[in-house]
């Protein structure tokens, strides 16, 4: 067969030459390693069964001529009288025996047949094996030579008559060596792995290759001498029971390679046959890839054509296989992508007026002009619903003469709706009211069928595309993919369109008031700011917050709100001139910016106006709803010169007008900004003071007037600032409690009251409780309970050695709630006090239902109680009403020996003032303790 030169220079060519080469050569050698791996084990086992025959079969025959040789010694022996043999028993040992002797107990040798035999010593165990019967056997090395010796006593009933030695001749033990295999060599070791006969003595096992090998009575091993391998065969010549020797080995070796033989001229036939195999794979692989290979190429050469944009020549392959089918299939691929690549061309460049310009007019223009090349239409036209007026449209179309685009307004109606809303995927109609529609009436007579196809975008119909044929067509689903392909791009250019429009108004106007957001309220006070440094003039910005509207949000929901805050956004705008601006910021939060103001008092006028207005009420669902504003004033230039300065100061006015009951207006002073910055200084400080724990207490102990000793001590804070020193919390507890900090406050004196409290009872100081404020949020924290839980078990502290003081404002919220919670507390067994009582809150009705254990009467109370007891009306009257609900009294700002008197005869329990101590620290307050504590023993 004939192949072209440039045959193999073909990637392809080369990557199925090598897979058909491999997918063959793969299977056959590892057929060929693995016969030749199971050949070589089975010929190596063969091997071995071979040696292991030959080896079993030279022991045997071993250990018969021993046996033989002790069975002819022995007879010799009973027929032994003289001190010299008979020629016939002579005869009969020349074979077996090289010399023979008897040595006498006085070592003195009798020479029975050969030469004398030297001297050999026995130990015991040998001597009484000989004694009583029994055959030894000894080999003996003298240089080179071996020597084999086998004894036995002469007479076993006179042990003096002698010991017989024979010296056993090798060829009879070991056999005639015409005899052995040639190639096998036989060997034996004794007991001591000493070599004693090789039929090869050129090569064997050494001394250590035997002892690591032949730990077992027979077995097989392999073995190496220089380069060649060998493998053996071994068995144990038993010879303990009859000669008194452990044993003797019987080694059968032979070299691996001849043993092997055979397996060699299997490999020399078996890869022959690979090689050819192989090699005729190789010769049907190009002859295969050759056929595949050329309208390969043909098809290749057509897909280089394709990406030089030649989608008309087509692959030319006549053949009927899958190859033919293939250029078939490749040939209308390649018309298809032409008219997609066209197509996209096309969109890509709707696609850039669209990102660009976003030009409606523009976009129609090109979506016709490409929608008439690729369909066979008299007309197209594309209608655009207008975005506000969902009953108007405008109607793009192509001018046939002039070939310019024209709009007409048309009005959408129900049913043309109806119509498209219920066909999303097009619809064929020859309606003439609809065709009046959308048509002019010079193409009506030659278009009587019309496909109309909805502009659909997110669920929302933007508009629709008008395609007139003479006749009704049947398109197939790629032409229809076509069209919507076009289709899409207008529709997302009309929606992006109505979006950005949208986007517009929203990032600019608020939803919900429509009137102008913080965004364009912040924009136009830009323009007021440049415009008044011009003409040097002022203007005033009005912050405004409704006064009580989360209240009738809460109460009579979100939807309420926001009626009232569009009636307000509405009543704001008639306070004002239409040349001001008014925003809705956010929430109840309105601001007005006042321009072309020459005097304060124009800006209080529209100030009252606003307020006047605020006061009356909203009528909602026909209900009366009251709210006030409060208002913060700002006038530019003299309270900020930019925008953050005239917001910011606007708004602390602001929020010093709701601080001050509201409903009312405030103009900025700087002094304010001052107040902020210190605020947010002292906050700033007490995050800092919380995290590396500045806090210290002090402890202001509680006293039984009757006995003047303290029976408990009231926690009191106190703020170790790094530059002030010990600062009061009157400093700081008021923000404290605005910023939410004091929850963690108030959780750093329960944990720290409590563990002194712990280390007191340690030392022996006899206090019956500790008090610890709670703060408001402190109190409606969920945690609370369970904070108050650990604390107690953390100290192993009694329960109702915790008191706890809680002011009358925690029950103005949720009574429910603080009754729950008082009720667990006192379930726990912690003592609660009521402090301050009778300056806050004060309820007669909830006095009796919450579970207090103790009053306390506030200082301001106590400070009235003159020197002659006039002025203690009031604290009277709470330890009456006190007593009277079994609560107990403590006064504290007790100063005064008749202020102590006074409240003595309105057995208040427990004074607490500067009279019997001021607050201390624990080290003072556990000295002064333990000082009266040693009083009180010397005075027992």
């Amino acid at each position: 067969m004939k192949f072209e030169r440039k045959f193999l220079r073909s990637k392809v060519a080369r990557r199925m030459l090598a897979f058909f080469v491999l997918s063959a050569f793969i299977p056959i050698l590892f057929l060929a390693f693995l016969s030749y791996w199971e050949s070589s084990r089975f010929l190596v086992k063969q091997a071995h069964a071979r040696l292991n025959s030959v080896s079993a079969i030279y022991k045997t025959s071993i250990y018969e001529r021993l046996l033989l040789l002790d069975q002819t010694l022995k007879e010799i022996s009973q027929r032994l009288t003289e001190e010299k043999l008979s020629i016939n028993l002579e005869t009969q040992l020349s074979e077996k025996i090289r010399n023979f002797v008897l040595r006498l107990p006085s070592n003195d040798t009798i020479t029975l047949f050969g030469n004398e035999i030297e001297e050999i010593s026995l130990n015991a165990g040998a001597l009484e094996h000989i004694l009583n019967g029994g055959s030894l056997l000894l080999t003996k090395k003298n240089g080179p030579d071996i020597k084999i010796f086998i004894l036995m006593a002469h007479n076993t009933s006179a042990p003096e008559s002698g010991i017989l030695i024979a010296e056993i001749i090798p060829d009879y033990l070991w056999g005639d060596p015409s005899t052995f295999i040639l190639d096998i060599n036989l060997c034996v070791y004794n007991n001591d792995y000493l070599n004693i006969f090789c039929t090869h003595s050129e090569t064997y096992p050494t001394t250590q290759q035997i002892k690591e090998h032949t730990r077992t009575n027979k077995g097989d091993f392999t073995w190496q001498d220089n380069a060649e391998k060998y493998i053996a065969s071994y068995h144990e010549i038993f010879l303990q029971p009859k000669f008194f020797k452990p044993r003797w080995l019987v080694v059968v070796t032979q070299p691996q390679a001849e043993a092997l033989d055979s397996l060699q001229k299997f490999n020399t036939i078996f890869w022959s046959s690979v090689i050819l195999s192989v090699l005729l794979i190789l010769l049907f692989s190009m002859m295969q890839i050759r056929r595949v290979l050329v309208p390969l190429e043909q098809l290749i050469d057509g897909t280089r054509r394709l990406g030089n944009h030649d989608f008309r020549t087509k692959v030319d392959i006549t053949s009927s296989d899958e190859f033919g089918e293939l250029a078939s299939s490749f040939n209308i691929m390649g018309e298809k992508l032409g008219d997609q690549f066209e197509t996209l061309a096309a969109l890509s460049k709707i696609d850039r007026e669209i990102l660009s310009t976003l030009n409606i007019e523009k976009i129609a223009n090109d979506v016709l002009i490409h929608l008439q090349k690729i369909t066979t239409v008299h007309f197209a036209s594309i209608s655009v619903i207008h975005d506000d007026s969902l009953k108007q449209m405008h109607v793009y179309m192509i001018d046939g003469n002039s070939k310019q685009l024209h709009r007409h307004s048309r009005v959408l109606s129900d049913n043309l709706r109806q119509l498209l809303t219920h066909n999303p995927e097009g619809i064929w109609t020859d309606n003439e009211l609809i065709r009046q529609q959308i048509q002019i009436n010079k193409i009506n007579m030659v278009s009587p069928h019309i496909f109309l196809l909805p502009l659909n975008w997110k669920d929302q119909t933007v508009g629709f595309i008008a395609l007139g044929f003479s006749i009704a067509s049947h398109w197939k689903v790629d032409e229809i993919k076509r069209i919507r392909d076009y289709t899409d791009r207008i529709a997302v250019a009309l929606f992006t369109k109505n979006r950005e429009e949208l986007l517009i108004r929203q990032a600019r106007i608020d939803n919900l008031t429509g009137l102008p957001n913080r965004f364009l309220f912040t924009e136009q006070l830009q323009k007021e700011i440049a415009q008044t440094r011009r003409e040097e003039e002022k203007f005033a910005i009005l912050y405004i917050d409704l006064d009580n509207f989360k209240k009738i949000n809460d109460s009579l929901g979100h939807s309420a709100g926001d009626k009232l805050l569009c009636d307000a956004g509405s009543r704001l705008q008639k306070c004002i001139r239409e040349s001001d601006t008014i925003a809705r910021l956010g929430g109840d939060e309105f601001a007005i910016i006042l321009s072309q103001i020459d005097s304060e008092h124009k800006i209080v006028s529209v100030v009252n106006k606003i307020i006047n207005s605020m006061t009356k009420p909203f009528i909602i669902n026909g209900e009366e709803n009251v709210v006030a504003a409060s208002i913060g004033i700002a006038v530019y230039p003299h309270d900020g010169a930019n925008i953050a300065d005239l917001m910011r100061n606007s708004d602390i006015a602001m929020y010093r007008a709701k601080a001050k009951t509201g409903n009312q207006y405030i103009f900025f002073e700087e002094n304010m900004n001052v107040e902020v910055v210190r605020r947010a200084t002292i906050e700033r400080e007490l995050r800092r003071a919380i995290s590396e724990q500045q806090f210290v207490l002090h402890y202001q102990p509680q006293y039984d007037p009757t006995t003047n000793l303290p029976r408990g001590a009231e926690a009191l804070i106190r703020w170790n600032h790094p530059e002030k020193g010990l600062v009061s919390p009157g400093y700081f507890i008021s923000l404290a409690e605005e910023t939410g900090l004091i929850a963690e406050i108030g959780r750093i004196v329960l944990i720290e009251a409590c563990a002194q409290y712990r280390t007191w009872l340690n030392q022996g100081i006899s206090l019956d409780y500790v008090a610890v404020n709670v703060s408001v949020k402190q109190f409606y924290h969920p945690d609370f309970l369970k904070s108050v839980e650990t604390v107690l078990s953390d100290n192993a502290m009694q329960p109702h050695c915790l008191e706890l003081e809680i002011t009358e404002s925690v029950m103005m919220d949720d009574t429910k709630v603080v009754l729950d919670v008082l009720h667990k507390l006192k379930q726990l067994g912690v003592q609660l006090s009521i402090d301050d009582f009778g300056t806050g809150y004060s309820s007669m009705s909830y006095l009796e239902q919450l579970p207090f254990d103790t009053l306390k009467i506030d200082m301001s109370f106590v400070r009235k109680i003159q020197d002659d007891g006039s002025g203690g009306t009031i604290a009277a009257t709470i330890a009456a009403m006190a007593h009277a609900l079994n609560k107990k009294i403590v006064a504290e700002g007790v100063e005064t020996q008749a202020q102590l008197d006074f409240l003595r005869n309105q057995n208040c329990e427990l004074i607490q003032g500067y009279f019997y101590c001021r607050p201390l620290p624990a080290e003072e307050l556990t000295q002064m303790i333990q000082e009266l504590q040693e009083k009180q023993e010397i005075q027992k």
